[in-house]
């Protein structure tokens, strides 16, 4: 009930306010913009009246509150602080998260080449590996039957010999 009455109060000190304020808010609006100084200086007295006439009752309303902030804010601190905790930790991960994705992306982003040099001869690796999967399929196989190839170039034969799936071998010459 105390909480009612001073709220009451305060109502009726608003009012108070309001009906002093008044004549003063209409002379303001009839007088021109060199008179502001003037009505300022008239409404610091109102102004100050209200604000001491107040305090009290803030004081009271205040104090009656804190009790009730303090029981909030110890019920929600383990929430908070789990908040807290599970946020650095999803922090950490996604930092972590961002490394990986950043090395596989530069993992398949890099181009690569690989060439051997033999006697006065050259050959890129990946323009054998693919001679190698045609012959595969000249043979009458697939294209997507092909989950492993493996291919060993042999300089001293001029070729190439690979195995698919582990099952199937051939030759390509260079």
């Amino acid at each position: 009930m105390g909480m009612n009455s001073t709220e009451e109060k305060i109502r009726e000190i608003a009012r108070e306010v309001s009906k002093a304020t008044e004549p003063v808010i209409k002379e303001a609006k009839k007088v021109a913009e060199p008179y502001f100084k003037d009505f300022k200086g008239k409404a610091e007295p109102v102004y100050s009246e209200v604000k001491t006439k107040a305090e009290p009752y803030l004081k009271d309303i205040k104090e009656k509150a804190e009790p009730y902030i303090a029981k909030a804010k110890e019920k929600t601190a383990p929430a908070a602080k789990t908040v807290k905790e599970t946020s650095q930790k999803a922090v950490k991960v996604a930092k972590e998260m961002n490394q990986d994705l950043s090395a596989k992306a530069a993992k398949y982003t890099c181009k690569e080449e690989v060439f051997v040099q033999y006697s006065q001869h050259e050959i890129k690796t990946s323009d054998i590996i693919e001679r190698a999967k045609k012959d595969y399929i000249n043979k009458g196989h697939k294209a997507a039957s092909i989950k492993e190839i493996q291919v060993y170039i042999k300089p001293s034969d001029s070729a190439a010999y690979y195995v698919v799936n582990h099952t199937d071998t051939g030759k390509v010459e260079f």
